[in-house]
Parts: C-alpha cells; sequence; structure tokens
C-alpha cells in the first residue's frame, strides 16, 4: 500500500534546525515532500508557485515574524515554532489562525514531536472539512432537518425547516421541539397512516407552523451517540407530505366518479 505523502513547507532561517529537520525527515522515512524557506520573502514567493498541506514556522524570521505568513495564508493549517517561555505568544498565533505549536529547545528535541503534531493538524483539517462538507449537504437539502439535545431543546435546523415552519433559526433554537406537534404528547390524534402511492402506506404526523396551520408530514428520526457509546442528542427528518395526499385524494375523487358512471352505464344497459 503506497503510503500518503504530505506537502510541507518548513520556514525557517536557521540553517543548522533546516539540516536538523532534513535528517528528521530522512532517518524516520517521513512521507514528507518539503521545501525549506529562509525568510519571509522566500517562503512567499514559494507559496505564490505551490500549494502545501501544511506549514511549519519559526516566529522569528530574519524579515519578519510567522505572523506575516499567518496573514497570507488562509486554508493550509499552520504549525507555529517558538522559544522557551513563548507561550503566551503561542497562544496569540493560535488566536491568529495556527493550528497548534511547538515549543523549540536547545537540544533540537522538539523536532520530536512534529511528526505527531502534523498528523493531528491534518487529521483535525480532514475533520472539520468533512464536517464542513456534511454541514452543507444538511443545510441543502429539502428535507427538514431538526436537531435536538436530550432534553428535547432544539439545538440545529436547516434552512428546508425554517421554510416548511415559517420560524427564523434564532426564533426556535432553544425551544423545546414540542412546540413543531399539535399536542405535547403523541396520541392518536398527531399520528395517522397515509397512503403516498398506489402500494405504498406510510407512517405520518402531523405538526404545525409558526403561523398555526397544520400539515403532514413522514417523520424519521435517529439517536446521536458519542465516542463512549453515550446518547447526546436526536435528529428528526421530517418531509412534507401535503402533495401526496392531495393527490390521492384526488385520485380517490376521480375513482368514485369513474366507479358512479360505470354504475350508471350497468343500470341504463339493464333497462
Amino acid at each position: 500500500m503506497e503510503t500518503t505523502k504530505y506537502k510541507i513547507l518548513l520556514i525557517e532561517d536557521d540553517k543548522i534546525d533546516q539540516m536538523a529537520f532534513r535528517r528528521l525527515v530522512e532517518d524516520q522515512k517521513l512521507p514528507y515532500d518539503y521545501n525549506i524557506a529562509g525568510s519571509v520573502k522566500e517562503a512567499r514567493k514559494i507559496l505564490d508557485a505551490q500549494t502545501f498541506d501544511i506549514i511549519i514556522s519559526d516566529h522569528s524570521l530574519g524579515d519578519g515574524t510567522a505572523f506575516d505568513i499567518l496573514g497570507s495564508v488562509q486554508d493550509t493549517p499552520v504549525i507555529l515554532v517558538t522559544g522557551v517561555g513563548d507561550e503566551e505568544l503561542a497562544v496569540k498565533a493560535w488566536r491568529a489562525g495556527a493550528s497548534d505549536y511547538v515549543i523549540k529547545d536547545l537540544g533540537r528535541n522538539y523536532l520530536k514531536t512534529v511528526p505527531v503534531t502534523v498528523e493531528n493538524v491534518l487529521k483535525h483539517k480532514k475533520m472539520e472539512e468533512q464536517l464542513h462538507l456534511l454541514s452543507g449537504a444538511i443545510m441543502s437539502t429539502d428535507d427538514s432537518v431538526c436537531i435536538t439535545d436530550m432534553q428535547n431543546k432544539i439545538i440545529f435546523v436547516n434552512r428546508a425547516f425554517c421554510k416548511t415552519y415559517g420560524y427564523t433559526e434564532q426564533e426556535v433554537i432553544g425551544k423545546d421541539c414540542n412546540v413543531l406537534w399539535i399536542e405535547k404528547s403523541q396520541t392518536g390524534n398527531t399520528r395517522s397512516v397515509f397512503r403516498i402511492g398506489r402500494n405504498a402506506w406510510q407512517v405520518g404526523f402531523y405538526h404545525r407552523r409558526k403561523d398555526g396551520s397544520v400539515f403532514p408530514v413522514s417523520l424519521s428520526r435517529s439517536i446521536i451517540k458519542d465516542a463512549n457509546r453515550h446518547e447526546v442528542a436526536v435528529v428528526g427528518v421530517a418531509r412534507d407530505i401535503s402533495d401526496h395526499i392531495l393527490i390521492e385524494d384526488e385520485l380517490r375523487t376521480a375513482n368514485q366518479e369513474l366507479k358512479q358512471q360505470n354504475e350508471l352505464l350497468i343500470s341504463q344497459r339493464v333497462q
């Protein structure tokens, strides 16, 4: 199996630290395809021509600082390298957009932590991308998505939900999801069986919009569990099936009229 290679830009003006990084990659056979820049100017030139999976930058550079790099990259994670005692500076860089930091020591033992830090930062970025993709999919779906905590309080709704139920996100977040039901508890008045096709039937529920109007929905619910298998939230996906019922009513009316016409024809022939 081929190992994934990471494109890395090391920004470091100390020649010995540059050599130590090269030796680390070689000795540990790290899957890094790397470039090394010795200044902010050189780094910017490289960044104009190439893209990288991650940037590792010393804070103090000959013609600037790592903050000059943070201001020019957005989607590329940056690991800041600071000196001992500069933890406050590292926090400032994190707030400015750095993904993580390592503390440089005189013996250059900090380099031993670089591979783990790189893996963690890239794993975090991948999770963020997956969450962004999932969020985009949920927000763009035509079905109404509502997520509640285990106390039944609404913590997320998508655009389709707001359009269907008439609430803005601000109006409904934090409310008990019972606000959507006709009654506070599920009873015979809130549930029914709807025909949605010739041979298809679906259990549905009646929900209430902000303006008080009632409409039928098909509803599916699933439990979200955390890494320890504890239940933390409930995802509800609702679909307005008013159109299905309207079509079924029209078909039922048409069939009834056709049946009456056939009975009338039969009656006339008998006479």
